[in-house]
């Protein structure tokens, strides 16, 4: 006899179609990615920029991606707060 309760099919399906559909759409994100990287470089190409600037750009970019898209840092408490053995909660009058 199984204590547990059922699996409610319809997050099964949803979980599943979620799967399909981020197999079946990662190339075409990946061919979009390549499509942009080919723009990039016609775009460098076309506007005479050397390589030098292209990295000195990107790596500027990358700096100030890093400054600015920072995780929050945790917040650890001060000092440990004693709870009392009261209860917060009073019980029910009989």
């Amino acid at each position: 006899m199984s204590l547990s309760k059922p699996v409610n099919p319809m997050r099964n399906y949803a979980v599943g179609s979620v799967i399909t559909a981020l197999i079946l759409l990662s190339p075409v994100v990946a061919f979009l990615m390549v499509i942009a990287a080919e723009m990039l470089i016609d775009l460098l190409v076309v506007g005479e920029t050397s390589a030098v600037c292209a990295v000195a750009a990107g790596s500027i970019g990358l700096v100030l991606a890093r400054k600015f898209w920072r995780r929050a840092a945790v917040v650890h408490q001060a000092e440990p707060e004693w709870v009392s053995g009261e209860t917060s909660i009073a019980a029910a009058p009989m």
